[in-house]
């Protein structure tokens, strides 16, 4: 496997997982034909190898994004998000580009098409740097805040607009229904007459809605992250299943604005959250914090199924091309030529493991814990199978037993030279055993 070189390494590699494999972009600066240094966005994507344990480089490409030297070129955030108008799943990557001078902030969203190449989708210009959460959803879609307004741009939107909700905390979402609508949720202005306390919009209509049917009102100050689960429409109302984390250290999950259920977290600071989907043997949530932990969380019963630290970023795919999902924990290396896929974890809790340069130092804090409730379950369900199948057997072994001790008498009756007159059900029984 290629290594990366101590140059790249200072750069701080961006992943993403797509269509099973693994997508690395970096930003690095070239030489120029005209002797000048232009700066560059480099990708790779990597396939795992069963065989070897390891992840094999399967494509490369790179795209000029500056030829000026006072240009510096940096990776803001990349996400694998629908394009609404090719309608497939795309990876997106959002960088900037600051001027020495600080006066103003080029950004651009370039997606990595199905031909291996890095194309230009949105282009736009502030006159301040994004900070705080930057989402890339759906269209794609760029969300972000900036002194209390939601801000979002987009192929379709014509620019750069600014969403009628005015407040200091802010969630953004969408929803997984047949037209995705995107959405952000905040808080009202006190005493705002005929209005709900939480504030949904969303960004494809510009319908305002209760947000409090995805959220309910004191979570949105304290919502680090969420994900809407399933959702529908009903007449004028929205259904849905909803699990956030939140700065209580708490895991929720919500139904139709309703606490449901809650899970106390191991560590503080959630950034993401993500849902594994490992087939018959259920779901987890991954849950990653910013200070390089990560727990999985049985969606089932929301209780924790293990945890690890000193993880550099988790993802969830089919790497292991098997028809259901695993999560991938890249954990930090310690130096600086080293490959960013050379530590790692692949497994899905449920007996799929791989791992690679983790040894005796694993950064596993705690142990794998047995998701009781679905052991229970398949043990319950094997059982009552087993019944079934002694039933039956019990049953055979009964007629049997009558049609042996039936087919002895009326050997014996023939044999001492008397008439053996059977019933109706004697008959039945007998009809596969002729006389003559």
């Amino acid at each position: 496997m290629e290594k990366l070189s101590s140059e790249d390494s200072h750069r701080k590699a961006h992943s993403l997982a797509h269509g099973g494999k693994m997508v690395l972009f970096t930003c690095k600066r070239d030489p120029a034909v005209d002797g000048s240094e232009r700066s560059g966005l480099t990708f790779r994507s990597f396939y795992f190898e069963r065989d070897g344990n390891a992840f094999l480089k399967a494509t490369e490409g790179a795209a000029s994004i500056s030829r000026k030297l006072s240009v510096h070129v940096d990776i803001v955030t990349c996400k694998c998000a629908v394009d609404v108008q090719k309608r497939v799943k795309t990876p997106s990557i959002l960088v900037t580009k600051k001027s020495e001078k600080g006066a103003s902030f080029q950004y651009s969203l370039l997606t990595l098409s199905s031909s291996h190449q890095l194309e230009p989708c949105i282009e736009f210009k502030l006159p301040y740097q994004m900070k705080g959460k930057v989402c890339i959803l759906q269209g794609p879609t760029v969300l972000w805040s900036h002194h209390n307004s939601v801000l979002y741009t987009s192929p379709l939107a014509e620019g750069v607009r600014k969403i009628p909700i005015q407040t200091p905390r802010c969630v953004f979402g969408e929803l997984p229904i047949h037209k995705g609508q995107l959405f952000a949720l905040g808080l009202s202005e006190p005493h705002s007459i005929n209005q709900p306390p939480t504030l949904g919009y969303f960004l494809e209509d510009g319908q305002v809605f209760d947000g409090s049917l995805i959220l309910p009102h004191p979570y949105i100050c304290i919502t680090q992250c969420m994900q809407v689960l399933t959702a529908e429409r009903v007449n004028d109302g929205l259904r849905c299943a909803v699990i956030a984390a939140t700065s209580k250290q708490q895991l929720v999950l919500f139904e139709n604005g309703m606490v449901k259920d809650t899970c106390e977290l191991p560590f503080e600071q959630a950034e993401d959250i993500q849902m594994v989907d490992t087939g018959r043997n259920g779901c987890l949530f991954v849950v990653f914090f910013k200070p390089g932990h990560v727990c999985a969380v049985w969606k089932e019963t929301l209780q924790i199924a293990s945890c690890w630290s000193d993880v550099s970023s988790a993802h969830v795919d089919d790497f292991l091309g098997c028809g259901t999902e695993q999560m991938l924990l890249l954990f930090r290396n310690q130096g600086l030529a080293r490959e960013p896929l050379e530590k790692f974890l692949i497994t899905d809790l449920c007996g799929i493991s791989y791992s690679c340069g983790q040894g005796s130092e694993a950064p596993k804090t705690s142990p794998p814990q047995e998701n009781s409730l679905l052991t229970l379950q398949a043990l319950e369900s094997r059982l009552q199978s087993g019944l079934i199948v002694l039933q039956e057997l019990e049953r055979e072994v009964r007629v049997k037993d009558r049609v042996l001790q039936q087919s002895i008498q009326v050997l014996t009756e023939m044999l001492s030279g008397r008439e053996t007159v059977l019933s109706q059900p004697e008959q039945v029984l007998f009809m596969y055993f002729p006389q003559n």
